[in-house]
């Protein structure tokens, strides 16, 4: 009997594992399928703003305002975006180092020292593309 109930559960498992083989993936990397959902696509003519507040940034490190880093909500540490500003043209490597921004209808929070180099004085219109697939 308890073999019986051994090949009923092996042939259950093999037939979910088909199933889920056979679903289409919706989450590329582990940290999207550990946040559960799949991160925002580039952003074409989105609003980004600066932030220079001497703090600890999401990492658990010293927030470096004169340095080259933005805030993403939801891209890994280290991405890199190339940023541009549509006002001016101008374009910038940027790494995700921060989370955020947290007010409603911005796409990035630039480190002091990124928004000097692209141009942006508060707030700015840019399109944000990952480096390697502009």
């Amino acid at each position: 009997m308890a073999e019986r109930h051994c090949n009923i559960l092996s042939v259950r498992l093999a037939a979910a594992a088909l199933l889920l083989a056979a679903l289409p993936a919706e989450a590329q990397t582990f940290q999207q399928m550990w946040m559960g959902r799949v991160a925002r696509p580039p952003a074409d003519n989105e609003e980004a703003s600066v932030y220079w507040e001497d703090k600890w940034d999401a990492r658990g490190k010293r927030f470096n305002a004169q340095g080259v880093s933005c805030a993403h909500r939801t891209e890994a540490f280290g991405t890199i975006f190339i940023v541009t500003n549509l006002e001016n043209g101008k374009k910038i490597e940027c790494p995700v180092q921060d989370r955020g921004p947290y007010a409603k209808g911005r796409v990035l929070d630039f480190s002091l020292g990124a928004a000097k180099k692209i141009g942006c004085d508060g707030l700015c219109r840019v399109t944000i593309r990952r480096a390697g697939y502009e």
